[in-house]
């Protein structure tokens, strides 16, 4: 510090002992003030001004040089401002001391940490004959600096501490105009200022609006009487103003800053991720140690190149610098080793443009760390992940969004593969509970004495129930609980109690339960299958998914979003789908949802070229031209959604020999659910 306060004020001295010469400032390093050279022609050009003004003040102004325009639209800002142009001292109503109420602990902090430095262009001032203000945002001054006399001089004036340098004050003068105008020297000088207060002296100014740090804002004004206003002097104030800019800049004048920017980088390096920095050209900027170590690569092979080149297997997230939205995969393989590993991408953002790209990559051991905690909270989704464009979908989840802040009960209903648990672990992470366990259940893939225990355990072996204490606990196929489990979820509903299998001991649980059925527990409620009490139990907040085929909207980023994420498993260069096969996805009516979907761009993938969009041909022949049109009967009338359902579901019990489970799991429902389905399918008098 004290090394650069030295070199300051030698570079100061050397200024003002030039004389005769242009300065000795370089101007490709420190810009000279506009219009300096009119200082040295003040006499003739001040009695201009001093003429103009007149005529303008008394109302008499013809026609006048062009040069002069600009002072004349300020006398004009002034005028209308309510500016006296005769006034030659402030009273104190044109003082603020509220100044100090404002001035914020950064910028007291760095007044009082660089004092020598201030006092050491006070020096430098002082030997001017000049003075300097320090204003705050409501251009009100709150430190003062310089020679010692003129200081004397602006206070008889009113120009002191606290005094507000507004144009209705003072008329427009260069302290005034800086803020409009940051990091640039703005001047005015003499019978320029509208006011007779200001007429004696030349002033300097400059807005620093980060110059020292976040929250340091400052108008910097130096006040040099006419008669000791030199180019040298010119010159030497402008390198003070703009000295402080170079300074900050290059943060030699903040060594916090630099301990800001060092614990930053440590915390990356003592990061247990793999850090890897990439700006918006796709360079990658930084890698910490973890990378070196885990890959056995030096940093120097990929920093400076593009992430492309010099880490091909993560180029899929490069997708981020054109979408801003973040990217997650897992089971990822990197590095000549071939391990799998857990890759985030977050895009970093500056007033909404996306600047650079931050990329964590975990390993499967540090998955496996916190597998207890994922085992208790099972629930990864939140709303963020739920596309919505459609307006549909939208209000759909504007209702989620409700039912989380809620206590309630909730029932999702919605046709299989709509993303009923989406919602559900949504609601849950938004909610008072998010901290709590997600425990989730489907109802339809036990059988009546299996769920029992499941649900209310033992001592040893604590139940769902006790398991979701604290937090959510989902039932996925709801309508397929047998009646006798039906009657104890009543009563758990009523008073929160379980008491385990073979115990005495009963226990208190606080658990919210959400519940998700089809369409088919309307149905069991109206044939008695399904108790009423319990349905409006469960029912308190209820929230119907539109079928895929309603959310044509959506499609493309759904698409997108699918092709994504899988591409990355697979390791595959493919972000995107045709638009062709978007417009083929809208015409379809996806009787299995938005698991079909997943399922039928998951195997394309794999036929898929790398580094192309997914386009129709990739689609298979089970995805051909039959499948764009609506299927029609052979009466001539539209299957209903069901029917095709149905042929999907006869194709995949040919496919799997009649094996039920098989054909559940590949069509990506339940074992209750299908035998739902040819239950009713029998009933149409369609037999398996």
């Amino acid at each position: 510090m004290q090394a650069i306060l030295n070199t300051f004020e030698h570079m100061c001295q050397k200024v003002l002992n030039t004389s005769g010469t242009a300065g000795i400032i370089p101007s490709e390093v420190f810009k000279c003030v506009q219009h300096k050279e009119g200082v040295m022609e003040k006499l003739p050009k001040n009695e201009i001004l001093k003429q103009l003004k007149q005529q303008f003040i008394n109302g008499t102004l013809g026609e006048y040089d062009p040069k002069y325009e600009k002072n004349v639209a300020a006398w004009e800002k002034s005028r209308q401002a309510g500016a006296e142009p005769h006034k030659l001292r402030l009273n104190d109503d044109c003082r603020d001391l509220h100044v100090f109420d404002r001035i914020d602990d950064i910028s007291k902090c760095h007044l009082a940490y660089f004092k020598d430095y201030y006092e050491s262009r006070s020096t430098a001032l002082e030997r001017m004959g000049g003075a300097m203000f320090y204003l705050d945002t409501q251009l009100t001054a709150f430190h003062k600096s310089g020679n010692a006399a003129l200081l004397k001089e602006l206070k008889a004036k009113g120009l002191r501490i606290g005094t507000r340098f507004s144009v209705e004050n003072v008329g427009v003068f260069a302290g005034n105009t800086a803020p409009e105008k940051p990091f640039v020297t703005c001047f005015s000088a003499g019978e320029g200022h509208y006011c007779d207060l200001l007429t004696p002296y030349a002033c300097i100014a400059r807005y620093g609006e980060t110059s020292a740090g976040p929250g340091f804002h400052a108008v910097t004004v130096i006040f040099l009487p006419l008669e000791k206003c030199f180019k040298n002097s010119l010159n030497s104030a402008s390198f003070m103003l703009e000295a402080g800019d170079f300074t900050y800049k290059n943060r030699i004048l903040y060594p916090h800053i630099e301990r800001r920017f060092h614990l930053l980088e440590q915390s990356v390096q003592c990061s247990t991720d793999i850090t890897i920095l990439i700006d918006d050209t796709g360079v990658v900027v930084f890698a910490n140690s973890r990378f070196e170590n885990e890959f056995d690569m030096h940093i120097t092979s990929v920093i400076g190149k593009p992430l492309r080149e010099g880490f091909p297997e993560l180029s899929f997230v490069l997708k981020a610098l054109r979408t801003g939205k973040e990217i997650s995969a897992g089971n990822i393989a990197l590095g000549s080793a071939g391990k799998r590993y857990y890759v985030e991408c977050l895009a970093i953002k500056e007033n909404n443009k996306v600047i650079g790209l931050k990329v964590s990559v975990k390993t499967a051991e540090q998955i496996r760390k916190y597998s207890a905690l994922a085992e208790r909270n099972n629930a990864v989704y939140s709303f963020q992940d739920i596309i919505a464009v459609s307006a549909g979908m939208k209000k759909v989840k504007n209702e989620a969004r409700s039912a989380a802040v809620s206590p309630a009960n909730v029932l999702i209903t919605g046709e299989s593969g709509t993303g009923k648990e989406l919602f559900a672990q949504a609601i849950h992470n938004a909610s008072a509970r998010f901290a709590g366990p997600f425990v989730p259940i489907n109802c339809g893939e036990y059988t009546r004495e299996s769920i029992e225990a499941l649900l209310i355990g033992t001592e040893k072996n604590p139940g769902k129930f006790v398991q979701a204490d604290g937090g959510t606990l989902f039932l996925d196929d709801i309508s397929e609980m047998s009646q006798d489990m039906q009657s104890f979820l009543l009563r758990f509903l009523e008073d929160g109690i379980v008491t385990p299998l073979g115990s005495r001991r009963s226990i208190r649980t606080d658990v919210r339960v959400i519940a998700a059925a089809g369409s088919e527990i309307l149905k069991k409620v109206r044939d008695g299958s399904f108790r009423l009490d319990l349905y409006y139990r469960l029912n308190v907040l209820r929230i119907d998914l539109p079928p895929l085929r309603e959310r044509r909207a959506d499609m493309q980023e759904l698409s997108n979003y699918f092709v994504t994420l899988l591409s990355a498993s697979y390791g595959k260069n493919i972000f995107s789908v045709s638009p062709e096969t978007v417009e083929r996805f809208k015409e379809y009516n996806w009787p299995g949802n938005l698991r079909q979907l997943r399922n039928i761009i998951e195997r394309s993938l794999l036929k898929a070229e790398d580094g192309c969009e997914l386009t129709i041909t990739e689609l298979g022949e089970d995805f051909g031209d039959a499948a764009a049109v609506e299927p029609v009967a052979s009466s001539g009338a539209p299957f209903d959604v069901r029917d095709a359902e149905a042929n999907r579901m006869i194709e995949a019990l040919i496919k799997f020999n009649g094996n039920k489970a098989k054909t559940a799991r590949y069509l990506g429902m339940s074992r209750g659910t299908l035998y739902n389905r040819l239950r009713e399918l029998e009933d149409k008098g369609i037999s398996f």
